[in-house]
Parts: C-alpha cells; structure tokens; sequence
C-alpha cells in the first residue's frame, strides 16, 4: 500500500511577462525558468488593451493529481 502524500498547497504570486496575445488568450512566460503557460483572456484583469512585453503577476499553485 502506498502512503498518502500530505503537502500544504498554497498559490504564490509570480512575475512574468506576456510573449503572445491572440483573440482567445495570452502566453505568459514566468520568470526564474518556470516555464510558459497560455490563460484564456477573460483570465486576465485589465483596463488597457494587452500588448507583448507587459508585464504581468498570476497566482499559481502546485498541480494535485486527484484519480
């Protein structure tokens, strides 16, 4: 039987910067290697129209596998 895994998951606040904008989302490139992700565009909170190289924060969290 294998043991349980218990780890205090929490979202932290990561820098990054856009490298992509499209009609449907945005790819973010984090900073400190920590890899590109792509979010839907009604993920992001503006008030000005989203352009390459603005800089940008998201709260990620570690991925739990659940089944």
């Amino acid at each position: 039987m294998q043991a349980k895994l218990e780890a205090q998951i929490e979202p932290r606040l990561l820098p990054g910067r856009i490298i992509d904008v499209t009609e449907i989302g945005v790819k973010i490139e984090l900073n400190g290697r920590m890899g590109i992700i792509i979010i839907p565009l009604r993920a992001v909170f503006t008030e000005k129209p989203l352009e390459v190289d603005d800089q940008v924060e998201i709260y990620l969290s570690y991925a739990r596998v659940i089944k």
